[in-house]
């Protein structure tokens, strides 16, 4: 008996120390959004190649999604919502460390070698344009931990609702009440921005996907841990 309870010992041991080693990268004041919501699906594009660049992008070692706590905590009470509608919250990006803005700033200065993926997602633009137009940003508040891009999707069937374009899709097609989309896909968009809105987040009106805690709990601070 003895020797199993030393022996549980040192296993719980090893898994506290793996857990705060895993942990030790990530300042205090952020989160795990698995941890403290674990119903949401966390997608992380970045992490993949399913993305505008075409690669898996600098800072993302791993499909997980951090916030800072605040902010981690209120959309966590959004996703409480959106159960109650049978629906569930979908993370396509979350903090978003500062190597990774420079990342997407050297992508841009790069000649154009993937077609398919310009016309995926940035049809009508350069990549450099995609800076002049605002669509990218040269300094991000996914980096001051305040910002998520999301969906909603039906829990049972597990499918996006249908928002009328893709996440990261850079056309004015993809502004929260663009003229272009169906009734169904406003409605959609609008429940989407109706639930954050209601704690404290706020949309940025080109991307329906992107939204900003107010107020943010480190406005002036960028922050370049990896995502891992």
């Amino acid at each position: 008996m003895r020797h199993k309870l030393v022996y549980t010992f040192i296993i719980n041991l090893f898994f506290i120390i793996f857990a705060s080693t895993a942990m030790a990268n990530v300042p205090l004041g952020f989160v795990s959004l698995s941890e403290v919501c674990p119903s949401l699906k966390i997608h992380m594009n970045y992490a993949t190649v399913d993305n505008f660049t075409g690669e898996v992008v600098a800072g993302y070692k791993a499909k997980k999604a951090y916030l800072a706590k605040a902010p981690a905590e209120a959309l966590c009470l959004v996703q409480t919502e959106a159960h109650k509608r049978g629906l569930s919250l979908k993370i396509f990006d979350s903090y978003r460390p500062v190597k990774a803005v420079a990342f997407f700033q050297a992508w841009a200065q790069k000649p154009e070698t993937n077609p398919a993926i310009k016309d995926l997602y940035y049809p009508l633009f350069t990549r450099l344009e995609l800076f002049e137009q605002g669509y990218i940003a040269k300094q991000s508040s996914h980096s001051r931990g305040s910002a998520v891009d999301l969906t909603l999707v039906e829990v049972e069937s597990g499918k996006n609702l249908d928002m009328g374009s893709a996440f990261d899709y850079f056309d004015d097609l993809s502004s929260t009440e663009s003229p272009r989309v169906t009734d169904l896909q406003k409605r959609n968009r609008f429940l989407l921005r109706e639930l954050m809105e209601a704690k404290g987040f706020k949309n940025f009106s080109q991307e329906w996907w992107h939204f900003s805690f107010r107020p943010e709990p480190y406005p002036d601070q960028y922050f370049d841990f990896d995502v891992e």
